[in-house]
């Protein structure tokens, strides 16, 4: 079943700086496009800095495509983190992803995700696909035909790099977990009590934890206010809600806390790009 933006109770501060140096040491050594996925599956850096594929690129420049990209990186993601082992998949325009798991004492922490590689998939089977994204199939098969191949062998390979660079991540401290107590429990209790209402008030008494700290908290762990961390967290819940029950809007709305289906659809749209209805109908077509 597709999750969205699964987040553990154990945070993870970040050496972007160091992170971004180690992908585009990776990317410069094997051309392959790499990042590093936090556990909400939002991206650390930005791997189209280095963008070398314009089969992909054109692909993700249409609306369609971009949201197909993301659905299928999400799937990926999630089986890598049911599973806790290394996953790869065929993606919608028929190349080749993998997504390594960073693990901490047997929790997630994080992933690297590479790809973009081409298998054994011929052009022909995506043929079709292209040219519904309103596409020119003919320079789409030039440009796919220009991305090297990669055997299961040669894959293998570079899935054991990928591995090795993730020791090196941990080892060298570029993702190191939080144990703030204080935090931690907020996140606990904003998880377990998204269908009530929320205040800061009610989640520092609750944690015993004055205001002024969860503020301050919330801001260096998320880069986000408290209420804009709970807005997320209910929209992120609503978005799985959608693409996994047969729900209406309005019941989904309060099952995630909002009162109002119009601001639920308002503050969805705002986060997602669309309107529930239109997220739902866009996940299933893709």
């Amino acid at each position: 079943m597709l999750q969205f933006n699964q987040v553990i109770t154990m945070l993870v501060n970040y050496d972007i700086p160091k992170i971004r140096s180690a992908l585009e040491d990776f990317y410069n050594a094997t051309g392959i496009n790499m990042d590093l996925y936090k556990t909400d599956f939002s991206a650390v850096s930005n791997r189209q800095q280095w963008e070398n594929t314009r089969y992909c690129k054109c692909v993700q420049d249409t609306a369609e495509g971009k949201k197909a990209c993301c659905l299928s990186d999400a799937e990926l993601l999630t089986l890598c983190y049911e599973t806790k082992t290394v996953q790869s998949h065929v993606c919608h325009a028929g190349l080749v992803d993998v997504a390594v798991p960073i693990l901490y004492e047997d929790t997630v922490i994080g992933y690297i995700i590479f790809g973009q590689m081409k298998g054994d998939v011929d052009f022909s089977c995506v043929k079709d696909y292209i040219s519904s994204l309103g596409l020119d199939t003919a320079a789409m098969q030039a440009y796919y035909s220009d991305i090297p191949f990669f055997n299961d062998q040669k894959i293998q390979s570079v899935i054991n790099i990928a591995s090795m660079l993730v020791k090196h991540i941990l080892l060298d401290n570029m993702l190191k977990p939080d144990f703030d107590e204080s935090i931690q429990k907020a996140i606990t209790f904003i998880d377990e009590n998204l269908a009530t209402p929320l205040t800061v008030r009610s989640i520092a008494k609750a944690t015993n934890t004055s205001k002024s700290v969860l503020y301050k908290r919330f801001h260096a762990c998320f880069q986000c206010t408290l209420s804009e961390y709970i807005n997320t967290k209910r929209v992120d819940k609503a978005a799985h809600l959608l693409l996994n029950t047969d729900l209406s809007a309005e019941e989904i709305s309060q099952k995630v806390g909002y009162t109002s289906t119009s601001y639920f659809s308002k503050t969805f749209k705002k986060n997602k790009g669309m309107s529930p209805l239109k997220f739902k109908k866009s996940a299933h077509q893709n």
